[in-house]
């Protein structure tokens, strides 16, 4: 007798769990529906655009975004390294690719215009910096003198057009450096005139 209880209290204790179970994953199937349900509303949601008007005032806003500028990319060019040539700032090129609406922004071809948007140039507070660059392009050694905030990266961006070849800089100054992510200020780095 004692087992046929214990067996018929057992069976409403499952009988329980299944309720509980069931009820869970039926809410968890409302929840759901009620989420697709306001995503699909939120995506009919929307502009109404009416034909031409639209597109000219997108027109427009990219037109006072836009510099008078325009550029020519040439062989090798990059958006980076075309930022960093008018601008001073890698960076920028998110600004450039947006402005002219580049599907894929790795991708330029030669002789290809792009327009220039209204950016503030960054200036190189470097004195004699342009003609160190100078000469280092030209294929002369320099000596330079780290300064605050400075690291590999953007020095070999300074000389070389090129953050890449920070490794280059380490290579030549090895000797001197010994945490490569921890520049000291008013060490003197040799920086090799390479092309």
């Amino acid at each position: 007798m004692f087992a046929y209880m214990s067996k018929q209290k057992n069976s409403k204790v499952m009988k329980s769990k299944d309720d509980i179970v069931s009820m869970f994953l039926g809410l968890l199937v409302v929840v759901a529906l009620v989420g697709f349900l306001v995503n699909f509303i939120q995506r009919r949601k929307g502009d109404v655009n009416v034909p031409g008007v639209a597109d000219d005032l997108v027109a427009e806003e990219l037109m006072n975004k836009a510099n008078d500028e325009k550029i020519v990319v040439e062989q090798g060019d990059s958006l980076w390294k075309i930022a960093e040539r008018v601008y001073g700032d890698g960076y920028k090129w998110t600004e450039i690719a947006e402005l002219n609406e580049l599907n894929n922004p790795g991708l330029l071809f030669v002789g290809e215009e792009l327009l220039l948007p209204k950016i503030e140039k960054v200036a190189i507070a470097d004195e004699g910096g342009s003609i160190q660059k100078e000469r280092v392009l030209s294929g002369e050694d320099v000596e330079y003198t780290v300064e605050k905030n400075d690291s590999l990266w953007k020095i070999a961006v300074k000389f070389y057009e090129d953050g890449y070849r920070w490794s280059e800089i380490y290579e030549d100054n090895k000797e001197k450096i010994f945490n490569p992510n921890g520049l000291e200020i008013g060490m003197i780095l040799t920086i090799r005139g390479k092309i």
